[in-house]
């Protein structure tokens, strides 16, 4: 199953290191490939959270495909000219970085998060909460895991 969510703007930051410094002053762990180059974003991005390994898929979205195409029954509060995508499967530690990523991401660029699960627009502050709460949260992966695989659910 794979999860996503998308910051909604209308700014793009230019460069990873501006984006890496609005997760530092929002002081999280999450440490961002110095190498990579924002605008070319598609697909795995790896990040290092909290001494680990782990990532999500970050792309570029055509914002029309968000607001019009894909979510056209989501009320959305206006028209925005960017749309930056997250998608990850089923780890928590991927959701942790995504979500912390996203927050960060939007704060940047005074933006918001659209949660397509929810339905549900975040302002910058409403997702640092989120982040918070996924945070403060003690689900057990390896639990969740072997539940899903004896459940025939994952291989």
């Amino acid at each position: 199953m794979s999860m996503e969510i998308y910051v909604l703007s209308d700014r793009r930051l230019a460069a990873m290191a501006e984006w890496q410094q609005a997760i530092d002053q929002a002081d999280l762990d999450l440490r961002l490939p110095a190498d990579a180059v924002f605008a070319d974003l598609s697909g795995f991005l790896p990040v290092r959270m909290k001494g680990l390994e782990t990532g999500f898929e970050c792309d570029h979205w055509d914002v029309a495909d968000v607001l019009d195409g894909t979510y056209h029954d989501v009320s959305f509060d206006r028209t925005w000219n960017h749309a930056l995508a997250f998608r990850w499967g089923a780890s928590f530690e991927a959701n942790r970085a995504a979500w912390m990523a996203a927050s960060a991401y939007a704060r940047a660029t005074d933006g918001v998060v659209f949660d397509p699960e929810s339905g549900e627009l975040h302002t910058p502050a409403r997702a640092a909460e989120i982040v918070r709460e996924i945070e403060a949260s003690p689900i057990d992966e390896a639990m969740i895991v072997d539940m899903l695989r004896k459940a025939g659910l994952i291989p």
